[in-house]
């Protein structure tokens, strides 16, 4: 099963824009991939390789194994991306901003909460960041993603490290949503069974593209 993240139609979408998508059989899109489409506009359709499939017909069963494996991938993956907090809050301190470090300190906080939450198999924590609820950071964050956007014109920026240290923190922890969808994805009912988990990485996604926004000069979040 592969599952199409927001990150690679965004990528698509950039080299050229398109009105429509096909998905190919055997093939999921991430929550967030299909908002990305829906706030184009672009029409999402599904190849007959999957829906030629007769009712009553028993369904492939995984290798045994493979859904420990998939976890322990998920978990590897976790565990990459929480070490490149504390390099990104390090490098941040080292270039002199120690606000800004402190943030991605306080937002690692926020992260090792969600990696607890799925080895224990529990609910995570609800994030408040800046004194904000989740849902106000959501509000607060609808369609910044566009504006994150980071390329060689960043980088001679007098902040450009800054802001590519916070984007290489954003790509890791957008390669967590397919992860997260391959271990726990339930085939018979066709959901994932941890989209709390979706729901959290995404709204930490959500806090880095607004530190992002800030050293382009956003003043609207400053506080």
């Amino acid at each position: 099963m592969k599952f199409i993240t927001e990150m690679e139609l965004r990528a698509l979408y950039k080299t050229e824009p398109f009105a429509a998508y096909a998905l190919e059989p055997d093939t999921k899109i991430t929550p967030g991939a299909r908002q990305f489409l829906a706030d184009r506009r672009v029409t999402l359709t599904q190849s007959q390789g999957n829906e030629g499939k007769q009712a009553g017909t028993a369904r492939p069963q995984r290798p045994p194994g493979r859904k420990n494996w998939c976890i322990l991938r998920l978990q590897g993956r976790m565990d990459s991306t929480e070490s490149l907090f504390l390099l990104t809050a390090a490098e941040l301190l080292r270039c002199g901003d120690a606000v800004l470090s402190e943030e991605v300190m306080a937002l690692d906080k926020c992260f090792r909460n969600m990696q607890t939450a799925e080895r224990e198999q529990q609910a995570p924590d609800k994030i408040q960041f800046w004194g904000w609820s989740a849902e106000e950071i959501s509000d607060r964050s609808a369609h910044l993603g566009k504006y994150a956007d980071v390329g060689e014109i960043h980088v001679g920026l007098e902040n450009g490290k800054e802001l590519a240290l916070l984007n290489h923190l954003r790509a890791s922890l957008r390669e967590i949503e397919p992860a997260i969808l391959e271990a726990y994805w339930d085939e018979e009912n066709q959901i994932c069974s941890r989209a709390d988990l979706i729901d959290a990485v995404n709204l930490i996604i959500n806090i880095v593209c607004m530190m992002m926004w800030k050293c382009l000069g956003g003043e609207k979040w400053k506080r």
